[in-house]
Formats: C-alpha cells, sequence, structure tokens
C-alpha cells in the first residue's frame, strides 16, 4: 500500500512539473525578452522573424546548434535573426560565443529572467516567433532548419 501511494505522489508530481515547465504555447505571444547586456553591444537588427536559442556552455549540443543556426542566418539573408540568451557570466562566455556575432546573430548577457519567463527546461531550446512575437515553433534547437523555418512563415 505505501509503495503504491509513493508512486501515485511521484506520477503527480512529475505530471505537475511538466505541466509548468513550459510558459509558452504555438500561436500565443511569447514573454518579452528584457536584455540589458548584449555581448560587445551588438543589439539585434530587425527581420521579421526571430529564433530566440537559449544557451550554455557545458551542453555540447549549444555549440553544435549555433554553428547550425550560424549557417541557416547566411542562407536566409534578412529574414531571419537569431538572439541567443545565456546565463552565464560574460567574461566567461564572451570568448566562447564572440565568433557567433553577426548583422543577424546576437548573444544577449545575464538573461536569467528569460531562462525563467519561457520556462525553459532543455537544452539547446529555442523559440521562433514572428513580427508580432507570436511563437511559431518552439522545441530542440538541433531539429530546425529552412525548411522548417519556410514552412512557419508561411
Amino acid at each position: 500500500m505505501k509503495k503504491m501511494l509513493l508512486i501515485w505522489l511521484l506520477a503527480a508530481g512529475f505530471a505537475s512539473a511538466g505541466a509548468t515547465a513550459q510558459n509558452i504555447a504555438l500561436g500565443e505571444r511569447v514573454p518579452e525578452l528584457k536584455i540589458q547586456t548584449w555581448l560587445d553591444n551588438r543589439q539585434p537588427e530587425p527581420a521579421p522573424t526571430t529564433y530566440i536559442e537559449f544557451f550554455h556552455s557545458t551542453n555540447p549540443a549549444c555549440k553544435t546548434s549555433l554553428e547550425r543556426l550560424k549557417e541557416i542566418t547566411g542562407k536566409s539573408g534578412t529574414k531571419l535573426r537569431v538572439i541567443v540568451v545565456t546565463k552565464e557570466d560574460p567574461a566567461k562566455i564572451a570568448p566562447l560565443l564572440r565568433p557567433y556575432l553577426s548583422e543577424r546573430i546576437s548573444v544577449g548577457l545575464n538573461a536569467e529572467k528569460s531562462f525563467t519567463a519561457f520556462g525553459v527546461s532543455y537544452l539547446p531550446f529555442g523559440v521562433l516567433t514572428d513580427a508580432k512575437n507570436r511563437t511559431l515553433w518552439m522545441g530542440n534547437s538541433l531539429q530546425i532548419n529552412e525548411k522548417l523555418i519556410e514552412q512557419s512563415t508561411r
């Protein structure tokens, strides 16, 4: 009996944790990014579509994701901008992220509140938004590609 009660309580706990882990929904407006500090003071250029990439240097998949996003932005022209957000120490993370800066890729520093507002529970995680800041796509950043971006923006 105690074992069943314990299993039931664990299941209920995991279910409620999953329900609150994601604070965004497709088609809905995403929380506003309140970034005070940009790496090398390079704020993002305007674009009709924005991809918000949540990054942490301890996750090797995040670096792989950035490589792919750099390639995608190179091909998409002015249609897409990427905002990389990190909550790591700027002095530590700047040398790692600086090579990715471009007209289409900016890095927001000290973005702990953005991680919380979006309910980020795994990395790499990203959100594709339209010009009205509505969610077009969200998920594992390793799954995003040019075709998916094109389909989402139609």
